[in-house]
């Protein structure tokens, strides 16, 4: 979280405030929140440049109700510029690895989660791909190693998974409508689908609108499932963490410059 506060500031440079005219001090706040405004402008621009598969959670953090607060403590305004979320401020700050299934309460402790007739708990998780989006195109950990971006254009092209399904009439068929094998391909001169992209799914919305053709107009998106229990093997759901972002100190460091030159345009000698 960036706090500035107004008056500590013009304290560190032996500014008395009570000798300034009430008029200046709210041009002065206005610039102030103005620089903070910018400032969450700027946290988001890097965001958006440097970050790759945590890029679309970590902006979200920055766009929310209480991502921007003004409050007045005693006679100081305090402009807030706050990362929210427990996801985005991991991705900012780092996490170490920890067993999904269990930490936080992991996927097996929440609500989602369902109970087999043996009594164990279990979830099945989705999971998303795409063709488009260099954030969730760039995979990371042993996908990475298995070079799983060119294998997923592979099946999405072997399987016609990037095609619109319609029906006769050219209406969009909502719901899953091509899916990729679930197996080992029987046929030698066959390439087999990665385990990972077994069941590689193209899930169908329509909406609103035509195509240059009149055809009704309709989203997709590429899913694959996988099922976390308490009989999975030890090490089966263990995320290898998060390296640290730490964006916020390049912001803060850019904020306090243009606090100083609006301090020293309006207050200096």
């Amino acid at each position: 979280m960036s706090i500035i506060s107004i008056r500590a500031k013009l304290e560190e440079r032996d500014i008395d405030v009570s000798a300034i005219e009430a008029g200046a001090v709210e041009v002065f706040i206005k610039s102030v929140g103005s620089i903070a405004h910018s400032a969450q402008s700027e946290w988001q621009r890097i965001a958006q440049e440097r970050l790759k598969t945590s890029r679309e959670t970590y902006v979200n953090g920055l766009n929310q109700s209480k991502s921007f607060t003004t409050k007045i403590i005693g006679n100081v305004t305090v402009f807030e510029i706050m990362l929210v979320g427990d996801m985005p401020n991991n991705f900012e700050f780092g996490m170490n690895a920890f067993d999904m299934k269990t930490v936080r309460p992991g996927w097996l402790g929440g609500g989602k989660a369902k109970t087999a007739k043996d009594g164990s708990k279990y979830i099945t998780i989705p999971f998303r791909h795409s063709l488009t989006s260099a954030a969730t195109m760039a995979y990371t950990g042993i996908a990475k190693k298995h070079d799983l971006k060119n294998e997923l254009v592979r099946v999405v092209k072997q399987y016609g998974l990037d095609k619109m399904v319609r029906t006769a009439a050219g209406q969009v068929v909502s719901g899953p409508v091509t899916r990729a094998p679930r197996k080992l391909s029987p046929h030698p001169y066959i390439p087999s689908v990665h385990r990972y992209l077994r069941g590689l799914t193209r899930v169908q919305q329509p909406t609103r609108g035509k195509t240059p053709k009149g055809l009704q107009t309709g989203s997709s998106q590429l899913m694959t499932w996988r099922t976390m229990s308490e009989k999975s093997p030890a090490g089966s759901w263990i995320h290898p963490g998060v390296k640290a972002a730490n964006i916020l100190p390049e912001v803060e460091r850019w904020l306090h410059v243009e606090l100083e030159k609006t301090i020293d345009m309006m207050f200096g000698d």
